[in-house]
């Protein structure tokens, strides 16, 4: 029996013999990510018109609806000088309205609309409110009629927040063919 007196070092033919003869087997080839077949390819490409499509209809929706952006922001501005004291502002709400109204819907189908007809196809072009906040209920039938013809009109607390609520959601919530 050899004892390893550490002067050599241990190499397999030291150890075993019969491992002198063996070599390191070569590494496979790395395996590609990309698909072998052309089906894959064309399922790709499908795949990637489709998301391209639909980035392109979210930008439609988005810029069909700068209207909507621009409504709520003049709303905002009316609401602060609302708050200010300034209440002719608020005497602004339905021109606001059939503003939105105009942009949204052919003009003949909203200019010959006054008064009640107005406040019913308002309320027929926004479902997802419910029916006890519509311009046409008990409460708030008439007022969009009175602020608009009216500069004396006068509101209480409860009825400018219920007409300034109804309109913000009205301009949120309504119903075109682009959305």
């Amino acid at each position: 029996m050899t004892t390893n007196t550490g002067l050599e070092p241990l190499q397999p033919e030291n150890v075993n013999p019969l491992m002198a003869s063996l070599s390191e087997p070569s590494l496979p080839e790395s395996i590609s990510w990309l698909p072998n077949a052309p089906g894959w390819y064309w399922l790709l490409f499908v795949l990637f018109c489709m998301a391209l499509y639909r980035v392109y209809l979210e930008v439609q929706k988005y810029l069909a609806n700068t209207y909507r952006r621009a409504a709520l922001v003049e709303l905002e501005q009316l609401s602060l000088e609302v708050q200010s004291g300034d209440s002719s502002s608020f005497q602004k709400l339905p021109q606001l309205l059939r503003r939105t109204a105009l942009y949204a819907f052919p003009r003949a189908e909203i200019a010959p609309l006054t008064g009640l007809d107005w406040e019913k196809w308002l309320d027929d072009h926004c479902t997802k409110r419910p029916v006890s906040s519509a311009f046409s209920a008990s409460e708030l039938s008439g007022v969009l009629a009175q602020l608009a013809y009216s500069p004396a009109a006068t509101l209480t607390e409860e009825k400018r927040n219920a007409i300034m609520e109804n309109v913000a959601l009205w301009i949120k919530h309504h119903e075109v063919s682009h959305d």
